[in-house]
């Protein structure tokens, strides 16, 4: 018996032994560094600001005032060719342009509802956000090939014209096809190289740096295929919207 109540303390001298020893005095001073390093090195990351959901908030709303209350495109009867320096003008007047961002939009809702969710990114809004953030510099990308590098070199204006003067078909249809059709510096119809090539380019720089993205040759094609049918439909808009804003909004 006694050697069994032996055992027992001298177990319980070896566990006091192994714990944490009581901190003295400078110990904390120790600590503090150690402390700071974890925060900076290990410390989980801090929840998103509110200020930055409040911006981001404001941008759109600016964005959509923009878009129903700006300036239209111009009519095609007041169409006049582009110097080089004017062409580097419109591309910086559509980085930030509503259609822009609404290209950006488009792109990014596509991904998440068609295709297979990426795993590169996050879940729930997050995860969007970051796509978003993504085809937005695909798009200014895009933006910066078909506005002005391409159509400098081609001789072709960026810009779309519209024809308020046709019948409804034949306008729908007008505005439909300047995805394929364009003006050239000298003023006569032609493909819109500036858009495909452009279109391309961008794409296919695209697969450099956007995360979890299908290369190659078909997958280029294939969202090059879905930019001429969503610009197609943003020219339709800005084709009809003027109009619509004046008998709705009397704008």
């Amino acid at each position: 018996m006694r050697l069994f109540l032996g055992c027992i303390f001298l177990g319980s001298v070896l566990a006091a032994a192994q714990g944490t020893p009581p901190m003295d005095a400078a110990q904390p001073t120790q600590a503090q560094p150690q402390a700071n390093q974890a925060e900076e090195h290990g410390s989980p990351p801090k929840a998103p600001d509110s200020s930055k959901l409040h911006r981001m908030t404001l941008m759109i709303k600016k964005q959509i005032n923009k878009a129903i209350n700006g300036k239209s495109c111009p009519s095609l009867e007041n169409w006049s060719p582009l110097t080089t320096r004017e062409k580097f003008d419109v591309f910086l007047h559509r980085t930030y342009s509503p259609r822009t961002f609404a290209a950006a939009a488009i792109d990014t809702l596509k991904d998440s509802s068609i295709n297979k969710r990426n795993p590169e990114y996050e879940r729930s809004f997050m995860g969007f956000g970051q796509e978003y953030g993504v085809r937005l510099g695909v798009t200014e990308t895009e933006v910066f090939f078909e506005q002005f590098l391409v159509p400098s070199v081609l001789k072709q204006d960026p810009r779309y014209f519209r024809n308020p003067s046709l019948p409804f078909f034949r306008r729908a249809f007008y505005s439909v096809s300047r995805v394929l059709v364009t003006r050239s510096d000298a003023g006569h119809n032609t493909f819109n190289a500036s858009r495909i090539v452009g279109g391309a380019a961008s794409q296919a720089l695209g697969d450099l740096y956007v995360p979890g993205q299908r290369q190659g040759f078909s997958p280029v094609l294939n969202r090059v295929t879905f930019d001429l049918v969503r610009d197609a439909g943003l020219n339709l808009v800005h084709e009809f919207w003027p109009d619509l804003r004046h008998r709705f909004l009397h704008r």
